[in-house]
């Protein structure tokens, strides 16, 4: 009986083609190569996708290109630095309204002509509810709908859902006004710690459950930094609640 090759399909990036004619030499030398049973070379993607019958060392790959011109035959594994790129770039909506709460929130400390820290953590507070309630009153319903998945208190009482952007709302307005403040503190733990609850529960089950704190406008996946915006609303809250 013949023996059946185990075949191995790899992808790499490519580095140093400008055009179709650069693809079509490359694929042609590696098509050469022993062990190689085929090769193909997107210039678009920059990519090279080799189907072998054993693994093939870059060296040997960059060694029979070489004479074909300036290229360079890496990896396809992404470095650190391109997944911290690639992290942030996933989360760029969410982290634009972070950077905005909190360079809004600091810039109105500066008439004080002196920092204070509880002025601070009032402030970033009201405007990140006036913000994030903002998102979520452009569609209540479908927020309602996806906020039911992992909020604790959603889930055991659904109308909650339905009236939770207006309560941030009614909180981002206490807290700019400075008024019930502590009740406004007390809320935001609650609310803040079933929100964390949930998130957490969807972490930990590998669930892909879009997080509803910036609405339906932007669709968003519960990550570890939902979790950690919850936190740090809690944070802010309990300090105020202490001091």
């Amino acid at each position: 009986m013949k023996e059946l090759l185990t075949l191995y399909d790899t992808k790499y990036r490519v580095e140093g083609m400008t055009c179709q004619a650069c693809a079509d030499s490359i694929e042609s030398t590696i098509s050469t190569l022993n062990n190689v049973s085929y090769a193909s070379v997107s210039l678009s993607d920059k990519e090279l996708i080799i189907q072998s019958d054993q693994l093939l060392d870059l060296k040997h790959l960059n060694s029979a290109i070489s004479t074909a011109g300036d290229y360079k035959i890496l990896s396809n594994e992404p470095t650190l630095f391109s997944q911290v790129l690639n992290y942030f770039d996933t989360k760029k909506p969410i982290l634009i309204a972070l950077v905005l709460v909190s360079i809004s929130s600091l810039s109105l400390q500066v008439p004080n002509g002196q920092f204070y820290i509880e002025s601070w953590f009032t402030a970033y507070m009201g405007i990140f509810f006036l913000l994030f309630s903002f998102l979520k009153l452009l569609n209540v319903s479908g927020f309602s709908m996806t906020f039911k998945r992992y909020d604790v208190i959603s889930k055991q009482f659904a109308p909650f859902a339905t009236i939770y952007p207006f309560i941030e709302l009614s909180l981002g307005l206490a807290f700019l006004t400075q008024s019930f403040l502590v009740f406004a503190n007390i809320a935001t733990i609650l609310f803040m710690i079933s929100q964390s609850v949930g998130v957490i529960q969807v972490m930990k089950n590998r669930e892909n459950v879009q997080c509803a704190c910036m609405g339906t406008a932007i669709s968003l996946p519960i990550s570890s930094l939902t979790l950690f915006e919850n936190l740090v609303m809690v944070s802010m809250a309990t300090y105020m609640l202490l001091i």
